[in-house]
């Protein structure tokens, strides 16, 4: 009996109130008949590639090894642009190049990466001499997941997807001046500040735009005990959180708001006794 297909993800802006996410799935069993497909979100809003960015990051982990996942988010005024693969700590990723796969390839340690060219996929450029991304991506993972394709067969390598546009959070040792990246179903509001397998840094407090603050560090959300913390969460993005309440309505919070972030002094051990210490204070005030 042969090898099992890989299985195949879709995250895209497309929404679910019609036929759009639903086309993709009969792209992908064109290309490769009877193979598992999985959505991850069709909930991005629309043409925001940084929570698309966050999101895939954040969910392609937890699949199995050799996972291929379609990414498909785009500003409108994008129109026709360059795709990229990616191997990520083992998972394959397929997506336009514009940052929505900035946040998986920063934090992973073994990465490659090829930028798809179309012609090697029997694509035709449209009449405006572009080609049709989103029509690629999907047929293009469907036959990496069957073990048709294999990633170098895609286009040439490269050293980098694109960057995600402003990821760079501004700041310096004291502090970061950060955004809400997103808010999720529960209401914990996920900061842009990131750390990685080489820098994790140690937060002590948020300062809101009104001036308020969240001082402390909690080492889980179920550890809250009062009030809202700063959380490193399962996707290592900063959070500030509550438990059983939303920070992000109790505070006001929304996407693209500003939060500068206080870090510890340089040398504060990482470790949980930091942890435990920066967390002492929870609560919020002005």
């Amino acid at each position: 009996m042969g090898a099992m297909a890989a299985a195949l993800t879709l995250l895209t802006d497309f929404g679910t109130s019609d036929g759009y996410a639903a086309a993709l799935i009969g792209r992908a069993w064109r290309a490769a008949p009877g193979l598992q497909v999985v959505t991850l979100t069709h909930d991005v809003p629309t043409g925001n590639v940084a929570v698309g960015a966050y999101w895939l990051a954040a969910t392609a982990p937890a699949f199995p090894v050799g996972t291929v996942h379609c990414a498909i988010v785009a500003p409108a005024t994008a129109g026709d642009q360059a795709l990229v693969a990616a191997v990520v700590d083992r998972q394959l990723l397929v997506a336009p190049d514009n940052g929505l796969l900035h946040h998986a390839w920063t934090r992973g340690r073994e990465r490659r990466a090829v930028r798809v060219d179309p012609a090697r996929l029997g694509a035709r450029p449209s009449p405006d001499g572009g080609t049709p991304g989103c029509e690629l991506i999907v047929p293009a993972g469907a036959r990496l997941a069957s073990g048709e394709l294999r990633l170098d067969d895609l286009g040439p390598q490269v050293a980098a997807p694109r960057p995600l546009p402003g990821a760079g959070d501004r700041g310096d040792a004291s502090g970061t001046e950060a955004r809400v990246l997103v808010v999720d179903h529960v209401g914990n509001a996920v900061l842009s500040v990131t750390r990685t397998p080489w820098y994790a840094p140690v937060p002590v407090a948020a300062t809101l735009e009104d001036g308020r603050r969240v001082d402390g560090l909690a080492p889980t959300h179920a550890a809250i005990r009062r009030g809202f913390a700063l959380v490193w969460n399962g996707a290592d993005h900063l959070e500030i959180a509550g438990n059983g309440v939303s920070a992000a309505s109790a505070l006001g919070l929304r996407i693209g708001d500003p939060v500068r972030v206080e870090w510890a002094a340089a040398g504060t051990d990482a470790g949980a006794g930091a942890t435990s210490r920066a967390w002492a204070g929870v609560g919020v005030r002005r």
